[in-house]
């Protein structure tokens, strides 16, 4: 029975009354923490899913009820990094019960109450079931061990048996995903010519002969391009270019460093600290109370003594050192010979780290307040930067559900300043940001939808420059009487190359070229001894010559081919729910999932409130 008791501690850990206290006192603090959440009573929408408004209040019970069952079996409240994944995963939990529920309820998809006692000790039992109540030893299940488990229940504490039927419920869901996603898999049909084309496009093979211009031996200053062909070539490219909203920004930083008299205050301690350990008689228990490292009362023999230590006699005390940080000292407590030719040594280390006084932070706050003060726009950020001397970084495309910004971890409060009040050369407050002070100005925005121009300038202006040159260069070769590729590259000069290649249907690069999809395909439609006219691919202008081609004989059974159309049909599975500490993931192919969010035209406003 040893496997049902790990199993009960596992899914019955107690939580503490005063856990669930500080809890509430947790989740209460986050919210009166953000007085826009409150607002007087009101209880504003964070978002919508599947033409349903879910409002904060919805949201936050979510995230109590992920809360409450995190602190049920981990036995501690959750971190601001695990806060914050729950709430993405009281975000899915919503998306699951609201998009995902509803195509359920369409079809008919329900888990009934036999069905579950099915899957938790019937002849059908559940992956997690079979996960959870087999042996870690052997990998065996056993079903005894199951109905030994349920029966132990009628003499549990009433948490143990709550978080049972908690585990118990979350089978459901993963039935339904399993029923929803059989409808496609089992129904995906593949046609016998689907299948023989996939046969063909991964064993046909060719070998042919080129003749090719990259753009690159076209110089660009032979090429113009303006301002109003790029916009017509983004409107005219739009799908090519869409962006999710996203925010740029510039920022300096202020560190926090122990100024010199912080400094000088360490050093006044240490040294009473130096005299008091060398007066000490008993150097464990001064160690164990005033030094700052964890393991201050050490063991080491002739091979690893610190250097300071060497040769010294018991009660000798080192000169205090700075180590990454802290001041550092020794004193030898101890010698004892443990053979006629080694020595166990007893040292105790006494460790200071620096200190920021409240004097240091409130003036490096006051700079850095007087700089946001003082800066009224994004000029005279900079202007005001470079007279400091200070550095500007640059963040950019930044989410707005991000957690980082830059090198920044934990910058919510950057981004949601970026989101809610910030405009285009807008300055911020000081925000503090991992123990640093930051002042930041908003650079530019992109709304949801095509890309401005001025975020992928660089990569339009390649694109129609080469255009141009493609249009150039095809101009040029048409004009060439020569018939062979060799020929042609002659007649045309400086910046052609030849060469063979080696490829089958299924590639999409061509050896000495790159990236060629056009030009593969093209090989397949071309007759032996064949040749194209000159056309353009992605980074230059080609001309193909068909040598040889191979397409595979007909089989009798294409069963393995038309399996990978299926699958490729619907995609790698993707997680829609990792609820923390869970008992398991739930999981669905990508493109379904994909399908159920677009149709359900999902709103996240998340980004306003945390």
């Amino acid at each position: 029975m040893a496997l049902i008791g790990t199993l009960r501690n596992k899914m019955g850990k107690i939580v503490v009354g005063a856990i669930m206290v500080t809890m509430v006192a947790f989740i209460g603090t986050d919210l009166i923490g953000n007085s826009t959440l409150l607002g007087g009573g009101d209880n504003p929408d964070i978002g919508e899913i599947a033409g349903e408004s879910i409002s904060n209040t919805q949201f936050q019970n979510k995230v109590d009820e992920l809360s409450y069952n995190f602190a049920l079996n981990t036995g501690r409240n959750p971190m601001q990094k695990e806060t914050d994944q729950i709430r993405n995963e009281a975000w899915n939990a919503l998306i699951l019960e609201k998009a995902y529920e509803k195509q359920f309820e369409e079809l008919g998809i329900v888990v009934t109450n036999d069905e579950l006692v099915d899957m938790v000790q019937g002849s059908n039992i559940s992956p997690q079931i079979m996960q959870f109540f087999s042996n870690p030893q052997t990998g065996e299940f056993n079903k005894e061990n199951v109905t030994a488990f349920l029966g132990s229940l009628q003499q549990a504490d009433p948490q143990q048996r709550n978080s049972w039927i908690s585990f118990e419920q979350s089978l459901v869901p993963s039935r339904k995903i399993e029923k929803y996603s059989n409808l496609f898999t089992k129904t995906n049909y593949v046609t016998k010519y689907e299948a023989k084309d996939e046969y063909v496009n991964q064993n046909a093979s060719a070998t042919i002969s080129y003749m090719y211009v990259p753009f690159l031996s076209v110089s660009d200053s032979s090429i113009t391009v303006t301002d109003s062909e790029l916009q017509a070539y983004l409107d005219d490219h739009e799908s090519e270019f869409q962006r999710d909203e996203t925010r740029n920004m510039e920022y300096v930083i202020f560190d926090i460093y122990p100024s010199s008299a912080d400094s000088a205050i360490v050093a006044d301690e240490v040294a009473g600290f130096k005299q008091s350990l060398a007066a000490a008689t008993n150097d464990s228990s001064y160690v164990m109370v005033n030094s700052d490292d964890p393991y201050p009362y050490i063991t080491y023999t002739d091979a690893n003594l610190p250097d300071s230590l060497q040769g010294k006699e018991v009660g000798y005390v080192s000169s205090p050192v700075i180590v990454n940080g802290a001041y550092e000292f020794y004193k030898l407590s101890r010698r004892d010979e443990i053979a006629a030719d080694s020595v166990l040594y007893r040292v105790a280390k006494m460790k200071k780290e620096f200190f920021v006084s409240d004097e240091t932070i409130n003036e490096v706050y006051r700079q850095a307040d007087l700089f946001s003060a003082s800066a009224g726009n994004l000029e005279e950020f900079r202007k005001l930067a470079e007279e400091q001397g200070l550095t500007v970084r640059s963040a950019n495309r930044i989410g707005k559900n991000d957690q980082r910004v830059g090198q920044m971890i934990e910058a919510r409060g950057l981004v949601l300043w970026l989101y809610n009040e910030a405009s285009t050369g807008a300055v911020s407050e000081v925000k503090e940001v991992n123990n640093r002070y930051v002042v930041a100005a908003m650079t530019a925005e992109q709304e949801e939808g095509v890309a401005n121009l001025s975020e992928v300038r660089n990569q339009v202006e390649r694109r129609v420059r080469n255009e141009k040159k493609s249009e150039s260069i095809i101009k040029k070769l048409s004009g060439l009487d020569a018939a062979d590729v060799e020929s042609i590259a002659v007649a045309y000069g400086d910046g052609a190359k030849t060469g063979t290649a080696d490829f089958q249907l299924f590639s999409n690069s061509i050896t000495g070229v790159g990236y060629a999809p056009e030009a593969i395909g093209l090989s397949f439609a071309l007759d032996e001894e064949e040749m194209t006219r000159p056309f353009g691919l992605q980074d230059g202008v080609i001309v193909v010559k068909l040598i040889a081609k191979d397409i595979p004989a007909d089989m009798d059974d294409y069963s393995t081919f038309a399996l990978q159309v299926s699958r490729s049909r619907l995609g790698q599975s993707t997680v829609i729910a990792d609820f923390p500490l869970s008992y398991f993931r739930l999981f669905v192919p990508r493109k379904i999932d994909q399908a159920i969010k677009e149709f359900a035209d999902i709103e996240d406003m998340r980004y306003k409130f945390f």
